[in-house]
């Protein structure tokens, strides 16, 4: 979230956001490449992200777009925010890349013009419920104006039923933080107040002391930076899902669909509710329902011009156009794919999928080795067919019925499991499968590596203990493995690194340089999975 609150004018205002930066992030469902996935998904024909214009609202330090900037040379960038300081960061930050294909630039949302262009892909993150009822006004009208004919535009806010529970605690909190004048002040005296609601209020069969508790627990994980703007700034106005899609239709825009596909699906409702839902007369009636019994609390809504027609039963054969990548990998050795049995796959979390199709299965094998690539649908299935040694029909018929038999299980495994899980995609993705002989992160991973967590090239934030970031920095492409690990091992010889064996600090060289020797393979490849290296 960032801020667009008040009129530009000469000198400019700080915001709070200059006074407590909001720490921006990667949101994976914002990215370009994401919309365009789901409108085609949806049987539109989005523009192409390798040769795009992006625009992002509320850009804050640049955190989303940057990255993707960097990943998309061919494609041009603007983000826009009111405070100074982030922009400053940000521009920071892109001329040490140096990239020249995108802007930050220090403005209002208000006098934003018509004139500035039309973008493919607008995105509005965590701005549209900060900010009062005419920049809310003037965030859709430039989604209208400013958004080419096939474009999509991704606008996130509150929603109601669920945030009536979750503003009642912030309507208490800034009752008590009222008489502190200081942002820090306010901060503490927010997280004393938490505290003392959530032991005075007893939570043993009380519904009330239950949430606070849960409440609590949640807040106390994020930042500063978050409790303060998403919780205590002025304005947070979250609203019905219905209202929204009223007053984008009144700008002339019209609901396409959520960035998370998963949600407009019933089928983790009770089956009455999946029933009556589905004799509901239209999209945004069946959606609004699945809120109230979801109690949903936010949103990301993608919109696109009313003249332009969406269809809600995805095609199978939609799926030749997709390049796609999967996470699951199977839950035991991969025996006689030639049969009906169902087979196991997993994520990294647990999440089970089975698949008793043996194309779909030797697919879904076929990713997991293959991960974190993507590949072309029509080569996946060549692939498959040649692993159970059956080729694929030569007629047009009896390919429709192959493609339909397997994207039918892929587009359930896209839209049913943790997102993610199995990936959809308009083209490749700049990663790296294996290390090389002189291993390579991005330049932007390895600059955020010296802080903290890295941006991959999934558009995902990795977290990597203080060794991961070390060795990551090393990793410019010019560097062999045998240069890597002397680099790694004369660190440790300055005190720079740290290296411990049962909880003991190693300090014999020749010790040193044996543990490393012996785990340099498995970092590596725990990087490529973790899709932060590049060819």
């Amino acid at each position: 979230m960032s801020s667009q609150t008040s009129t530009l004018t000469a000198p400019v205002p700080a915001t709070t956001y200059d006074e407590i930066p909001y720490i921006s992030m990667p949101y994976a469902h914002s990215h370009p490449e994401r919309l365009a996935a789901i409108a085609r998904l949806l049987g539109l024909n989005p523009p192409a992200i390798h040769h795009c214009r992006v625009l992002e609202l509320g850009c804050a330090s640049g955190n989303n777009l940057i990255p993707i900037a960097a990943a998309y040379p061919e494609s041009t960038f603007l983000g826009l925010d009111l405070s100074e300081r982030q922009i400053a960061s940000g521009k920071t930050i892109i001329n040490t890349l140096g990239l020249k294909n995108i802007e930050l630039r220090r403005a209002n949302i208000m006098d934003f013009p018509p004139t500035e262009g039309k973008f493919d892909y607008i995105i509005v993150h965590g701005i549209y419920s900060w900010v009062p009822a005419e920049v809310q006004d003037k965030i859709l009208s430039i989604c209208k104006q400013n958004l080419k004919p096939d474009g999509v535009a991704y606008v996130s806010y509150n929603v109601l039923p669920g945030w009536h529970m979750r503003g009642m605690i912030r309507d208490m909190m800034l009752h008590h933080i009222q008489r502190f004048p200081d942002p820090q002040q306010k901060l503490a005296q927010a997280r004393a107040l938490l505290d003392f609601l959530v032991k005075a209020v007893p939570a043993d069969n009380n519904p009330y002391g239950l949430f606070l508790k849960s409440e609590m627990e949640l807040l106390k994980q994020q930042s500063d930076n978050y409790l303060f703007h998403d919780h205590l700034e002025e304005n947070n106005h979250p609203i019905y899902f219905h209202e929204f899609v009223t007053r984008a239709a009144g700008k002339g825009l019209r609901y396409l669909g959520d960035s998370d596909l998963r949600t407009m699906a019933t089928r983790d409702l009770h089956p009455d509710a999946q029933k009556l839902l589905a004799t509901s007369l239209s999209q945004i009636e069946t959606e609004q329902y699945m809120d109230f019994l979801r109690n949903r609390m936010f949103r990301m809504s993608l919109l696109i011009h009313d003249d332009k027609q969406h269809n809600l039963n995805i095609d199978n054969q939609i799926l030749k156009d997709f390049y796609v990548a999967s996470a699951l990998r199977p839950s035991a050795p991969v025996g006689n794919l030639n049969t009906t049995d169902p087979m196991e796959f997993v994520t990294a979390t647990g999440d089970k999928a089975g698949v008793a199709l043996p194309l779909a299965k030797a697919v879904l094998v076929i990713l997991a080795e293959a991960w974190p690539c993507r590949l072309p649908f029509m080569e996946l299935l060549q692939q498959a067919a040649a692993r159970l040694g059956t080729p694929l029909p030569n007629d047009p018929a009896g390919m429709k019925q192959v493609i339909d038999a397997v994207g039918g299980p892929l587009l359930l495994l896209h839209t049913g499991l943790p997102f993610g899980v199995v990936e959809l995609a308009l083209g490749p993705l700049n990663v790296a499968q294996k290390s090389g002989e002189k291993p390579k992160a991005s330049p932007l991973a390895r600059l955020q590596a010296a802080a903290g967590p890295m941006c991959n090239m999934r558009h995902q934030y990795v977290q990597l203990d203080d060794f991961g970031r070390q060795f990551l920095l090393l990793l410019d492409g010019t560097q062999t493995r045998e240069q890597i690990l002397e680099t790694l091992v004369e660190k440790v010889r300055r005190q720079e690194l740290v290296i411990r064996e049962n909880d003991v600090v190693v300090s014999d060289l020749n010790r040193v340089r044996a543990m490393l020797q012996a785990q340099l393979e498995n970092v590596l490849q725990i990087l490529a999975n973790s899709s932060l290296l590049v060819p």
